[in-house]
């Protein structure tokens, strides 16, 4: 136990950026890491932000380097933790946590007690829960002083969400809760935030903000409910780079199970873009066409991190495709598991519809072995890409597993089935589950 620390404007901006640091490989970066998404989260001034700011990086606790931000067209002055600055969070962190307090006893009498312990007990009552230490700052600063101690007698009133709530804040809160999650491997809380944030874009009559955030989602594995409807609002979109990214996706996420729509998507694109090449290219094997792609380029200029990951499974799967019309020139197997490992489950930002779409494509090579083949489905499987791309894999798997891990498989499958309405999928799964 000990003395509760001195809670600053220094002190709360050190703790806002905790998580900062499991950001630093992102090609984007959450918004309450800039200057103006630290004085919108303390409720603090920029200028004092701006203060405390340069105080920590004087004092070497910080970094700061300019990068791409959620939400912002231009790259901004973004701050991290310096390994310096980790040790002396978790000092303070520590510090906070076993901070001596005073509050009201089961009894009605004041007693003392850790801030830390204090916190656990309202938990456990399923009271407001605390998150982060900065919250449990705020409630050092915020408390009256007793006897030389602070007095915190109750959990404050935990503050509710409101569905009017249509501040361009309020969609970015989402968005960055969005990117904490997918960080943790949270994918339903990820889901969730990115449908809440595309519902406050149509309450607030932004189609295209929408637009952006259901395809993130569906990147993830959510259904398109609507994707004519989406490709419309794409097209309304000024931006010539965002709206190739959002055409592009919207063509990739519908390869599969709207054909007809993605005919057209390419036709308003620059066909000498490498990202259009490579979509062209597609549609000139499934159209029975023989394809090269000698011209199409193995990096994309300017691109770097999960871009340039996402390009070389792209063009990776291409180039099986191509093998698979031609029985030959497969990429090598090693550069292939590679690019899968950057882009799978281990990865920070993993992309199941890509990888589920490139190991379907890969297995197809004759010198893949059973124990491979296998593995390579299990992880595609666990990634849950969206269907038909799941549908698939999951039909591959259960031909080469045991009939127990079989029936898992199979009743997941006719689950998904039967919420997309899908009865011949459905009853697919039921007569393979009879024959086991």
């Amino acid at each position: 136990m000990g003395a509760a620390p001195r809670i600053t404007n220094r002190e709360r901006v050190l703790l806002a950026l905790a998580d900062a640091p499991e950001f630093e490989d992102q090609y984007e970066q959450p918004r309450r890491f800039s200057q103006v998404g630290l004085s919108q989260r303390l409720g603090m001034a920029q200028s004092h932000v701006s203060r405390a700011l340069s105080g920590l990086i004087e004092e070497k606790l910080l970094t700061n380097k300019r990068r791409r931000v959620v939400g912002e067209r231009r790259r901004v002055m973004t701050y991290s933790l310096s390994e310096e600055g980790m040790d002396s969070l978790y000092d303070l962190v520590n510090d906070i946590e076993h901070s001596d307090i005073l509050t009201t006893g089961d009894d009605g009498s004041l007693v003392q007690i850790e801030l830390g312990r204090l916190v656990e007990k309202w938990s456990r009552r399923g009271a407001q829960r605390f998150p982060d230490a900065l919250s449990m700052a705020d409630l050092l600063r915020e408390a009256e002083i007793h006897d030389g101690l602070p007095l915190i007698e109750s959990p404050p009133e935990a503050a509710e969400e409101s569905d009017d709530d249509l501040s361009s804040e309020a969609i970015g809160l989402h968005l960055e809760l969005a990117e904490l999650r997918r960080s943790q491997g949270d994918l339903s809380s990820v889901l969730d935030h990115l449908s809440r944030a595309a519902s406050l874009h149509r309450k607030r009559g932004n189609p295209v903000g929408a637009a952006r955030c259901i395809l993130a989602a569906a990147s993830l594995g959510a259904q398109v409910e609507n994707p004519s409807l989406l490709s419309s609002v794409i097209s309304e979109i000024r931006d010539p780079v965002e709206k190739m990214d959002a055409t592009l996706m919207l063509h990739d996420l519908m390869l599969n199970q709207s054909p007809e729509l993605v005919q057209g998507l390419l036709d308003g694109l620059p066909s000498d873009h490498p990202e259009v090449q490579l979509r062209v290219a597609e549609q000139q094997i499934r159209n029975g066409i023989d394809v090269s792609i000698s011209e199409i380029p193995k990096q994309l200029p300017g691109v770097v991190g999960i871009r340039q990951h996402l390009w070389s499974a792209s063009l990776a799967r291409l180039q099986c495709k191509i093998a698979m019309k031609k029985g030959s020139g497969w990429p090598v197997p090693s550069k292939v598991r590679e690019i899968l490992s950057l882009i799978g489950g281990q990865s920070r930002q993993p992309h199941p519809l890509l990888f589920g779409e490139l190991v379907l494509a890969f297995l197809r090579n004759p010198v893949i072995d059973d124990k491979e083949r296998k593995e390579l489905l299990q992880d595609a499987w666990a990634l849950q890409p969206s269907m038909p791309t799941i549908g698939h894999i999951g039909f591959q798997l259960v031909a080469i597993s045991n009939p127990p891990e079989a029936m898992i498989i199979l009743i997941n499958l006719q689950q998904k089935f039967e919420s997309l309405g899908d009865e011949r999928g459905a009853q697919i799964c039921t007569q393979r589950l009879d024959a086991l």
